[in-house]
């Protein structure tokens, strides 16, 4: 593995709006950019044009090299960052491990769990790559938008290897993006996964018309369920206490950018499917598509997930809105 500093190319496996304020990113840290996109349309304009013509498109991209055939995004690249949405990732990882060369790290942006396994994104990666020394997972609370005017943001880069989290830490920080390393991929693929299916029940709450007093207790009693859920799979439960964990939640859970929270606040209000939602909105709603797998990972190791069933009862139609106070209020007392 070659040092950050050496790393001159860098290859951003997803064009979304995270992928390219990542791109963005490194183009001002003076990093030469190579990006897989999943239409070959998109990577013809960013290469023309030097902008993203779907997402975030105010950003300059010029000299951005998109390529919709993977082996070519990743030619004599130094590193890979796969910033796809969840169900793509597999995918992108299979493509990857035909044509990646075995001492190349990865890192991995994507938020929430394999739909086809249950695992979290971070173990279908490394099953799929091999080498896990050389995977990291990445996660905190960055809203693309915002990475993108250059706010000041944090995020935490954990591997199980040591000098993976460095290297991506070295890679990707700057003035205006701190990262802290951790040993616990697990434990944050797992917060980042979880924390969106909270900020769904916090817009729902919301769109019912609920104040402060509701969203804190969802926010609280979600943490709970999260680190829970995350001891339980052998993560840490400081971790939930980090930058991927509470920080993440509460930035999705309270931001108007959180699509998650968005459609949460939709679907109180006008009833609107995760599909139609996702079809208005350009963007998938990852919290309802993790939400299966959750509560299967939950079953399988015992954990109670009460907020997380109730807006998975009230995606299905199982329960109404008008009977999820009731559902989750009038639990059994429990101490703290």
């Amino acid at each position: 593995m070659v040092n950050a500093e050496d790393a001159r190319t860098v290859t951003v496996v997803g064009a979304g709006s995270f992928g390219t304020a990542i791109a963005w990113m490194l183009l001002q840290a003076g990093k030469r950019v190579q990006m897989w996109c999943y239409e070959k349309s998109d990577a013809d304009y960013i290469n023309a044009a030097g902008r993203n013509p779907m997402f975030l498109s105010t950003l300059r991209l010029n000299g951005v090299k998109a390529s919709n055939v993977m082996e070519e995004a990743v030619q004599g690249c130094s590193a890979v960052i796969i910033v796809t949405p969840s169900f793509a990732v597999r995918s992108a990882a299979e493509s990857l491990a035909a044509c990646l060369p075995d001492d190349v790290p990865v890192a991995l942006l994507s938020k929430g769990l394999d739909a086809t396994s249950g695992t979290t994104l971070y173990e279908t990666v490394a099953s799929v790559l091999g080498h896990e020394e050389r995977l990291c997972e990445i996660a905190g609370p960055n809203h693309a938008e915002e990475l993108a005017q250059g706010s000041y943001a944090g995020a935490v880069a954990a591997s199980h290897n040591v000098e993976t989290a460095r290297f991506f830490q070295e890679l990707l920080s700057r003035k205006t993006f701190r990262l802290y390393t951790s040993d616990d991929p697990v434990g944050v693929g797992l917060c980042a996964a979880s924390k969106n299916v909270i900020a769904i029940a916090c817009g729902m709450a919301r769109g019912m018309g609920q104040g402060d007093n509701t969203i804190s207790l969802l926010m609280t009693r979600g943490l709970a369920e999260i680190s829970r859920l995350v001891v339980a799979c052998d993560g840490d439960a400081a971790t939930c206490l980090g930058l991927a964990g509470v920080g993440d939640l509460n930035t999705t859970c309270n931001s108007p950018h959180s699509r998650n929270g968005s459609f949460g606040e939709a679907f109180a209000r006008e009833g609107i499917s995760v599909a139609d939602y996702e079809e208005r909105r350009g963007m998938v709603v990852e919290g309802a598509h993790s939400l299966d797998a959750l509560l299967a990972l939950g079953a399988e190791n015992g954990v109670d997930l009460p907020i997380m069933q109730a807006v998975h009862d009230l995606l299905s139609g199982e329960i109404k809105l008008s009977e999820v106070a009731d559902y989750l209020m009038t639990r059994m007392l429990k101490a703290e």
